[in-house]
């Protein structure tokens, strides 16, 4: 068996990048999750707590690169919270929506920024959507597992524990990384979809700020 076929057999659906330009390694046969790894910043974590303990809920909007700046700063100024970390929060969430739509090809993206206390997708599984990008800011993360140690004919009906091979394999991002993940919302993709779940904080009684990007 040639190196090649042994290197192909072998390779993880999901990978983990230097960068964010290398983002647009979601669009590589065979890859369902590129993770970007980086370091909280203080001033949007500390910008972040405060909205969470706030009454600041969320929001929503269909966003372009031209127009994202302007829609975010009018979202945040409704907030009676002004420091340096949301004007920090808006340059990198414009930065991060304006990669994506780099990387989809398209001219707008629906655009969400959410507090969350519950578990909604609390079962591991796969959505439809082709891209999303997700960047938790504070609070866990979304976890997600390679496919090597899935039960994917269990995802209709089973549950974590018959879906999960191993579940020392589930892995999570931390707060501020980057993560896109491939959907399953064309035919062509069926089964290729990256297996996923939101953490479970519901019992904890935590908070999470979810900033997402669909396509």
């Amino acid at each position: 068996m040639s190196f090649l076929s042994t290197f192909s057999i072998r390779k993880p659906n999901s990978l983990l990048v230097p960068a964010m330009l290398d983002l647009e390694k979601i669009s590589d046969p065979g890859v369902n999750f590129v993770h970007w790894q980086r370091l909280p910043d203080a001033d949007i974590h500390q910008f972040g707590n405060a909205l969470l303990t706030s009454d600041f809920t969320g929001f929503s909007l269909t966003a372009t690169t031209l127009s994202v700046r302007e829609q975010l700063q009018q979202e945040f100024d409704k907030s009676a919270i002004h420091t340096v970390g949301k004007l920090l929060l808006v340059d990198d969430m414009v930065a991060l929506t304006c990669r994506f739509l780099s990387i989809t090809g398209q001219t707008q993206t629906r655009l969400y920024l959410k507090a969350v206390s519950d578990d909604a997708c609390r079962k591991f599984h796969t959505d439809r959507y082709d891209l999303r990008l997700l960047c938790t800011y504070v609070g866990a993360g979304t976890e997600w597992i390679d496919d090597r140690y899935v039960n994917r004919h269990r995802l209709m009906g089973g549950d974590n524990e018959s879906i999960i091979k191993d579940f020392s394999k589930v892995k999570c991002m931390q707060p501020f990384e980057v993560g896109i993940l491939r959907g399953e919302a064309s035919p062509d993709k069926v089964g290729k979809g990256i297996v996923h779940r939101s953490p479970p904080i519901q019992h904890k009684n935590e908070k999470r700020l979810v900033f997402r990007l669909d396509n």
